[in-house]
């Protein structure tokens, strides 16, 4: 006892190697048997470590013994001895991999194996890690109160908190071709994307004057169809949306907010594998904003700053073309506009560029 009191790293370290020995020499014809092991060069219990890097632990001595058996050439339970043979070292393992991943009966019930546990903890483990790292939306913090609605004033509801959460995603840079299987949805000014830059040349523009986030699902655009007909017949990699400047005056932020809401999720289960791309609603210039009560940039913001609770930074993304065609005041500059509300044709890359800095791309920087 007073040598324990001295030393007791010492006899830790003594028992714990007793311990591991035992195990190695447990296990030797049982879950080890189809391990290489040459006893002059190591040790019993290396056997145990070597083992574990394998994916079989101690533990499995005592809870697979007919399988283990089994892999290791012996007698199962109930099989007379010299039933089964001996096999040749490489057949043993062979075995060894083929009863670890295949499902044995014990007593009449069907029970999963190593590899079918080690697979289900792996997939269980992955989805969480997803889960957890998908943002959760964010509520609104008050209601719209009824002197707002009526003088067509959009509140802002939810804040900066969204916009602030979505930037953190970093942005890659990409070509052109990264739009070949990308969709536009929007209203006349993404008409103006679509005619003033070279991106209809590789992407699927479904827009037109007017168009509303009430109207985005079952507008049948001339020539093309419907956007649920599109993305039956093809395969988008990418959906970008462009709407809400129409919409102003038009209800609450909660309305607005509930059809843009809706017409997300429907996008998404339409197109589950698709990165869908929600743009801030474009602001307009300084004098138009100061004149007008409805279609001014703090109902624009009020607006942006609750579809942008909408971005998980997985699967949907938010992202703010203002921060490409503003002024230092943040307005829509008006050296790039020619009615205070539309880009000029020749400012539309402005817009093409922002596009290209903010790609969600693999390896090829291209997203494919």
């Amino acid at each position: 006892m007073n040598f324990i009191k001295k030393c007791p790293l010492f006899f830790l370290l003594l028992t714990t190697g007793i311990l591991f020995s035992l195990i190695g020499i447990g296990g030797i014809r049982n879950v080890y048997a189809g391990q290489e092991y040459d006893p002059l060069k190591a040790p019993v219990l290396s056997v145990m470590f070597t083992a574990m890097k394998d994916g079989i632990y101690p533990w499995q001595i005592f809870s697979g013994e007919n399988a283990q058996t089994m892999a290791a050439g012996g007698p199962a339970k109930g099989e007379p001895e010299g039933g089964r043979g001996v096999l040749p070292e490489e057949e043993k393992q062979d075995n060894v991999k083929e009863n670890l991943s295949a499902p044995t009966q014990k007593d009449g019930i069907f029970s999963k194996t190593l590899g079918d546990v080690m697979s289900g903890v792996e997939e269980g483990a992955k989805k969480a890690e997803e889960e957890a790292s998908k943002l959760e939306r964010l509520a609104p913090l008050r209601e719209s109160t009824h002197e707002e609605y009526i003088n067509h004033i959009s509140a802002d509801i939810y804040g900066d908190a969204g916009i602030i959460r979505a930037a953190e995603y970093e942005f890659d840079q990409v070509d052109e071709s990264y739009f070949d299987d990308a969709m536009f949805i929007g209203d006349s000014r993404t008409v103006g994307l679509r005619d003033y830059t070279d991106l209809s040349e590789h992407a699927d523009f479904f827009c037109e004057t007017s168009l509303t986030i009430y109207q985005v699902l079952e507008e049948d655009f001339e020539g093309m169809g419907t956007v649920r007909d599109a993305i039956a017949k093809k395969n988008y990699g990418k959906i970008y949306i462009m709407v809400g400047i129409n919409e102003l005056g038009r209800g609450t932020t909660e309305n607005f907010m509930e059809e843009y809401t809706k017409t997300v999720d429907a996008l998404r289960e339409l197109a589950p594998e698709a990165k869908i791309f929600i743009q801030g609603i474009m602001r307009v210039a300084k004098e138009k904003d100061s004149k007008d009560a409805i279609f001014n940039n703090s109902n624009i913001n009020a607006r942006n700053n609750a579809i942008a609770t909408l971005a998980d930074n997985k699967h949907i993304f938010y992202i703010d073309v203002n921060e490409a065609v503003c002024d230092e005041e943040g307005n829509l500059n008006s050296e790039y506009t020619f009615d205070k509300i539309h880009l000029l044709g020749a400012y539309n890359s402005l817009w093409k560029e922002f596009l290209l800095s903010h790609g969600v791309a693999g390896k090829d920087k291209t997203g494919k």
